[in-house]
C-alpha cells in the first residue's frame, strides 16, 4: 500500500471518529491509529488544508467538526438524470434530437 493510500485510509478513519466525537485525546488517538503523535498532527493538518473545520474539544475530550462536513476520497459512479446530462454536455443531446426531427419533418414534406 502506498503512502498516499495509507494517509487517505487514516483520514477516513479519523473522519469517522471525529463525526462520532470519539477520537479521545491526541495520545489516545495516535495509539488507536498505531501512528506517532507527529504523524497524527500531519494528517490532521492535511485534513485542515483540505477544508476540514477541525478543533479539539476539551469538554468532549475529542477532536470535533465545528460544522457539518462530509469526506469522500475515491471514485464513485452516479447515474445521471437527463437534466444533469444536459448540463454536462451543454444540451447537445437535445440539439441532436431537434436536428433529427427537422430532417424527418423536411423529408416528410418532400414526399408529399
Amino acid at each position: 500500500m502506498s503512502k498516499l493510500s495509507r494517509t487517505i485510509e487514516s483520514m477516513e478513519r479519523i473522519h469517522m471518529l471525529i463525526k462520532r466525537r470519539a477520537t479521545g485525546t491526541p495520545n489516545e488517538l495516535s495509539e488507536r491509529m498505531e501512528i506517532s503523535k507527529a504523524s497524527l498532527h500531519r494528517i490532521l493538518d492535511v485534513m485542515k488544508e483540505l477544508g476540514a473545520p477541525i478543533e479539539y474539544s476539551v469538554v468532549d475530550q475529542s477532536y470535533i467538526y465545528t460544522t457539518y462536513v462530509s469526506f469522500y476520497c475515491g471514485f464513485y459512479i452516479k447515474e445521471l438524470q437527463e437534466q444533469e446530462q444536459q448540463k454536462i454536455n451543454g444540451g447537445f443531446k437535445i440539439l441532436k434530437k431537434l436536428a433529427n426531427n427537422i430532417i424527418i419533418s423536411k423529408n416528410e414534406t418532400e414526399i408529399f
